[in-house]
């Protein structure tokens, strides 16, 4: 059954890996996919900008030239200008290429890059070109500014049209057309396309493991609540089976008997009836520590510390008598140092780990409590002469139904619950216990609760009740 609960777990458990993996992959998918989109069209846009600028510039510089090239009848002349010396007229042959100094900008420097040129009149015929004319190109729309073309083989084109005046009296005489081929644009951004397309799915594999892994590590804390759980459930069945058989064993022997006198019958009533107990403190150990676990406020009003750890001198007085223990309280009078908080369970918290010392601490041996305030926090510090602790059992004791092994033999009646509630409890109230031990050196207890301020409304700080009633309270409640 136990085997048959884990492997449901186990399922459980690897089923919600994968969903956790494939929702993180998914999710960081659409986020790399937005994100490369985004990228690509920043690319994509900087490129037609930069290209953008240097047709402007180029167009610019080309215009330029040719309206200085105008002649008094407003035509352009042909091979007069140092740039565009390869400029040829409509209908007239062209000039050579020409031989170039360092001090004239070379056609080839302007055509290297894929770049065309045609003067157009102002009745849209063509008056002269330059470079290379795309074959196919759309016809030009003499009105547009810019535009964006495609030849007969689908590839772009990027032109610009500026008008041209006559220096002389500024009249339209016709118009320049300088344009670019986008082919080394279009081929940098399928290159990004096909990187991009190629990234991703190693991308996503690297999401997907790294999710795998994020997911493993989100299902531990899950996996190890149930593991608590489990072994939890089978501490507290363990302790409570123990008086439960215990009281099964003892009523099964009396019924079978013909007849019981009533000394017997006495004997009988009295171990169930401290079985009974042990059941009842049991569960009401396992009450508290529920009610701690859901406890997210300090309940309760202002405690005096002082009179606390007197009530349990007082009530631990006899034990440490009928042990030869030399039980101390060292804490000062005054100032009363006071904390808020339940005071039943601050009584319990500090009870359960002097009777924990006192248990542990051999005959003629000394537990000495001390109380001291530091930084607005109560020090409670619980020193013993014991038989100290392993340091590979400081890491546990604190857990629920743990003993340490040479207490197995449950001599001491315990449960294992007593620094688990006192752990509960100063944890509850904004506090912390923490133990440093040595073997056969005794042990050092610390709990640290944060002090009631000064300005705390009256009605938290209403007086304790009388010691005497209190103290009679408590011996009643734990009896």
């Amino acid at each position: 059954m136990a085997w048959d609960t884990g492997s449901k777990l186990n399922r459980l458990l690897r089923r919600s890996r994968w969903q956790l993996t494939g929702w993180y992959t998914g999710v960081m998918a659409v986020v790399l996919a937005i994100s490369a989109l985004g990228m690509y069209e920043a690319i994509a846009h900087a490129h037609r900008v930069a290209a953008d600028r240097e047709l402007k510039s180029v167009a610019e510089a080309v215009h330029d030239n040719l309206e200085k090239s105008l002649t008094a009848n407003r035509q352009v002349e042909s091979g007069s200008s140092d740039l565009l010396p390869n400029l040829c007229l409509t209908g007239a042959p062209c000039l050579a290429p020409f031989e170039h100094s360092q001090n004239h900008y070379h056609p080839d420097d302007l055509y290297s890059g894929n770049y065309y040129i045609r003067v157009l009149g102002t009745n849209g015929q063509l008056v002269a070109s330059a470079g290379d004319y795309p074959q196919g190109l759309s016809s030009t729309d003499t009105n547009a500014l810019w535009k964006t073309l495609h030849d007969s083989s689908g590839r772009p084109y990027r032109q610009v049209i500026l008008p041209l005046y006559a220096l002389d009296d500024q009249q339209l005489v016709g118009r320049v057309v300088v344009g670019r081929s986008l082919n080394d644009f279009a081929d940098y951004l399928a290159s990004v396309r096909w990187n991009m397309a190629l990234g991703l799915p190693l991308a996503l594999a690297l999401i997907a493991a790294a999710g795998w892994w994020l997911a493993g590590v989100a299902l531990e804390p899950v996996q190890m609540s149930y593991h608590n759980i489990q072994q939890f459930t089978a501490d507290a069945a363990h302790e409570l089976r123990t008086p439960l058989a215990a009281i099964q064993a003892t009523t099964e022997s009396v019924i079978r008997l013909p007849d019981i006198s009533d000394a017997e019958a006495r004997d009988t009533l009295q171990v169930i009836a401290r079985q009974n107990h042990r059941l009842t403190r049991l569960v009401s150990d396992l009450l508290l520590l529920s009610r701690l676990d859901i406890q997210t406020t300090t309940p309760g009003f202002s405690c005096c510390l002082q009179n606390i750890l007197s009530d349990i001198e007082e009530e631990m007085a006899a034990l440490s008598m009928a042990k030869d223990i030399d039980l101390v309280l060292d804490q000062p009078a005054t100032p009363p140092l006071m904390v808020i908080g339940h005071e039943e369970q601050l009584y319990r918290l500090v009870l359960n780990v002097v009777s924990n010392a006192l248990q542990h601490t051999p005959t003629k041996g000394k537990v000495t409590i001390h109380l001291r305030a530091v930084d607005k926090h109560a020090l409670i510090t619980v020193e013993d002469t014991g038989v100290g602790i392993h340091p590979n059992d400081q890491s546990r004791i604190f857990d629920r139904f743990y003993r340490i092994e040479k207490d197995r033999s449950r001599q001491s009646g315990g449960a294992g619950l007593g620094l688990s509630i006192a752990l509960a409890i100063a944890q509850a109230h904004g506090g912390s216990i923490h133990v440093k031990s040595a073997v056969s050196k005794g042990s050092t207890f610390t709990i640290k609760l944060p002090l009631a301020s000064g300005d705390m409304p009256l009605e938290r700080l209403r007086p304790s009740l009388h010691r005497v009633n209190r103290h009679n309270h408590r011996r009643k409640a734990h009896q």
